[in-house]
């Protein structure tokens, strides 16, 4: 090979890298002051405009209705914005615990206090906004004992065709997870179950692919990296 040619390769190597580290992080701004956001579960904000999407895709399969996802920070909080594509929402009628949400349509967020899942913090959210939130270890110890920090808060809307759930997570419990280069460890998630005859089928979305052969969101190549600016 020439050195020409080379270097050519060279390019091309740095261009296919970088592409794959922009579909492996996102960056949220950190504005000044605090209440940025109305949490109302609709984005008509204006710090929602303009904000790139992260769009969650089902990597066992060809069904994969539309998943955005938004982030946006504050002093006080981060946000975050989940639009959903649904024609059948399934919620448990017979609510009893949190643990129902597992047999519910839900999103889901995951923060990691490092890259291998030693320590991580589990958001998942229905329909309605109720929430299973656990602490976790790699692989699937679970304590759902653990319920999520003061000033969480999330409000979900139910529109024809889909959903939209927005909420907030303190950035005082954030900090705990910040590692050099303002980065934190995170995955972003769906679980969507409809019904066929007497079946629920189940999908399941995530914003990175794992590269597993079964789904599982609890694995370290699920995570991506939230950059703070």
């Amino acid at each position: 090979m020439n050195s020409k040619m080379h270097k050519i390769m060279l390019i091309l190597l740095a261009g296919l890298l970088a592409c794959c580290q922009h579909e492996r992080t996102y960056q949220v701004v950190v504005h000044t002051g605090d209440k940025l956001v109305a949490i109302d579960g609709v984005s008509d904000d204006a710090a929602w405009q303009g904000i790139r999407q992260i769009a969650l895709s089902n990597p066992w399969g060809e069904h994969s209705p539309k998943t955005t996802l938004k982030l946006t920070a504050d002093s006080r909080n981060l946000y975050f914005f989940f639009d959903v594509d649904d024609e059948e929402i399934l919620l448990v009628t017979e609510y009893t615990n949190k643990r129902d949400v597992e047999k519910e349509d839900r999103v889901e967020l995951f923060f990691s206090k490092d890259k291998k899942m030693n320590d991580y913090y589990c958001f998942e959210i229905d329909a309605e906004g109720r929430t299973l939130s656990y602490r976790c270890s790699y692989y699937r110890i679970f304590d759902f004992d653990w319920d999520p920090p003061a000033g969480f808060r999330v409000v979900c809307q139910i529109r024809p065709g889909g959903y939209s759930v927005e909420g907030c997570i303190p950035m005082d419990f954030l900090r705990g997870f910040v590692q050099k280069g303002n980065q934190i460890y995170f995955g972003a998630y769906r679980a969507e179950f409809s019904r066929k005859d007497d079946q629920i089928i189940e999908t399941w979305q995530s914003w990175i692919n794992p590269s597993t052969t079964e789904p599982d969101f609890h694995v370290p190549a699920s995570l991506g990296l939230m950059i703070l600016k």
